[in-house]
């Protein structure tokens, strides 16, 4: 078996004194290194509620309090351990078996002293105990699925037409720009409530349209900035043979002939896309040929020479890693102009959604339903902001000493503002005591980061990486061990996805280079992962009898378990209806009905 590589860096991990992000990619053993760390900092601690879990779903909630508990149990048995891992984790147990008898906590029989819970109990936890502040009055359901009750808001708002109030003229400005389809209109604004975490703090008196375009467009200014510079200075030591190749381009397609080569300003940005013309085919491949389609008319002497002049070129910027990719994003790149329709249409928008925000409210008190972003709005409403906190954040600020958090990479900005806020004066304090300091231990995975259409910012993951929360600096750990799969499996992923991920990370940008792993389990002798393509009009039967023809050859020879995994439920219904013509036995209970 191969040896642990990473062992010195989970040993780090659980060091009370230190504040931790940890990469964690899949089958790492990550959840075994929280239940370490909990513990670890369980028995340092006077209460048990001072050590607060958060994890992002129920399942991983209630999986890490019973593997705790199942730590706490074989301790107090002493029960013996078996690997290495096991016998930290049975150490740790016990040290916290020590404190719970000297502090009487009774953990086995009060289990709910276990601060593990995922984040959306956490902040209806605190919404109850501040219920003025979080705008809940009392004790309202929270529903999944409130779509509806954001429509009821929306329609409640369009009866402000017929009104005076100051909403009443964008609302009309909007409907004469969507051609007064109230349709469409209706499903943008319950879209925009869906989302009001991410723009609840961009829309107020204190943003005005002017401040609030100037901001945009700086933004945009400087992404479009720091992505050419990065390219002009590769591409330098070339500058003088490019500018001459585009310009006798421009001349022959009567384009504007560039004065200079393009700077790093996003007002180059025009030129730059004419160069990326120049090397890259419109997918973004680098360029075999010219054509007088390209600037290059067909020809001898001069017209040879330039062309001949550019494939030479290409030759050698071929050979510079990445640049090809860095190339090929100009064509991405955004442009904004002061002024434009479309921010005026943005303005009029804006303007409507602290009205629409205040009807929903209304809806929710009405129905008394809430959704899962109004109850992260209403926690961080209830802890207040660092100039002002609130009663119960100062009794929050006694009660946390400790604050793990699982799964970082899929956090928005709501909940990355609740760490900020649950951890305001820690770096004072650790100043202070440094032999007792407060810790925070983040843990993700940014290659696995697929929540963005929820809000999810792997670039807040980043940015907690690198700048930590409010002077507690978290250390970057990187577990590189797996568990889960074999060695074939994991070196094809390790081949496969190295040169699919950018080559650095880049918080603005949410970008995250690839971080191979190790396997833990030495290879089986059979190949690890195989590849079929079919096409053709038949592709879809090929396809699904290859697949169920080596499902017949596996189930014959013996093989334990198989799985067939789709990209969703139609895309099995074939393989599901071979399989019962073939006689093969499978498990499919919500694909193939009783019925």
């Amino acid at each position: 078996m191969t040896p642990i590589v990473d062992a010195h860096v989970r040993q780090a991990a659980i060091d009370p004194l230190a504040s931790f992000c940890v990469s964690a990619p899949a089958g790492s053993g990550k959840t075994e290194l929280l239940i370490q760390r909990y513990l670890g900092l369980l028995s340092r601690v006077e209460r048990p509620e001072q050590v607060l879990a958060i994890t992002f779903t129920r399942k991983a909630a209630a999986e890490m309090r019973e593997r705790v508990l199942a730590a706490l149990q074989q301790a107090h048995l002493d029960a013996p351990g078996t690997g290495a891992h096991q016998q930290v984790t049975r150490r740790l147990a016990q040290q916290v078996i020590a404190a719970d008898v000297a502090g009487e906590w009774h953990l086995l029989r009060d289990s709910y002293r276990l601060n593990i819970k995922t984040i959306d109990s956490f902040c209806a936890g605190l919404t109850r105990q501040m219920p003025i502040l979080s705008q809940f009055g009392g004790q309202a359901a929270v529903e999944n699925d409130v779509s509806h009750l954001y429509a009821e808001a929306v329609m409640a708002m369009f009866k402000l037409l017929e009104t005076k109030h100051p909403a009443a003229t964008d609302l009309a400005a909007i409907a004469l720009h969507f051609d007064n389809d109230w349709q469409r209109i209706t499903r943008l604004l319950v879209t925009m409530l869906g989302r009001r975490d991410q723009w609840g703090s961009y829309i107020g008196i204190q943003f005005s349209p002017q401040s609030s375009e100037t901001y945009l467009v700086t933004a945009v200014d400087d992404l479009v900035s720091r992505t050419l510079t990065t390219l002009a200075q590769t591409l330098a030591p070339y500058q003088s043979q490019l500018l001459e190749l585009l310009r006798y381009a421009s001349v022959n397609l009567d384009r504007p002939v560039p004065a200079q080569f393009p700077d790093s300003g996003a007002a180059s940005l025009a030129i730059w896309r004419d160069l990326r013309g120049l090397l890259l085919t419109g997918n973004g491949h680098w360029r075999k040929m010219v054509t007088v389609n390209d600037g290059f008319p067909a020809g001898k002497g001069e017209r040879q020479a330039r062309k001949s002049q550019l494939l030479d070129i290409l030759a050698e910027l071929q050979q510079i890693e990445g640049l090809k990719s860095a190339l090929h994003s100009v064509a991405q790149l955004p442009e904004i102009a002061s002024g434009s329709r479309s921010w005026q249409l943005a303005i009029h928008v804006s303007r409507i959604l602290p009205t629409l925000a205040a009807q929903l409210l209304l809806v929710f008190e009405k129905h008394g339903v809430v959704d899962h972003v109004q109850v992260a709005q209403s926690a961080l409403m209830a802890l207040g902001d660092d100039d002002n906190p609130t009663e119960l954040a100062l009794r929050l600020d006694y009660q946390l000493e400790h604050i793990l958090v699982d799964e970082f990479q899929d956090t928005a900005i709501t909940q990355y503002e609740l760490i900020h806020k649950l951890t305001r004066g820690w770096g004072e304090h650790n100043a202070l005591h440094p032999e007792m300091p407060r810790t925070l231990m983040i843990v993700g995975d940014a290659m696995q980061s697929i929540y963005g259409f929820r809000g999810a910012n792997v670039g807040l993951f980043l940015k907690a990486q690198q700048q930590g929360f409010n002077g507690v600096t978290l250390q970057p750990l990187e577990l590189r061990c797996n568990f889960r799969s074999q060695q074939g499996v994991v070196d094809w992923i390790n081949q496969t996805f190295e040169n699919t991920f950018p080559t650095e990370n880049d918080v603005y940008r949410s970008e995250v280079r690839y971080s191979p792993a190790t396997a833990i389990r030495p290879c089986e002798p059979h190949k690890a992962v195989e590849i079929h393509g079919f096409e053709g009009a038949n592709a879809t039967a090929l396809e699904t009898d290859f697949i169920c023809d080596q499902i017949r050859e596996f189930v014959s020879a013996g093989v334990g378990t198989l799985a067939v995994l789709g990209r969703n439920r139609k895309h099995l219904q074939d393989i599901v209806r071979r399989l019962t013509q073939l006689g093969v036995p499978f498990t499919a209970p919500e694909l193939n009905s009783l019925a």
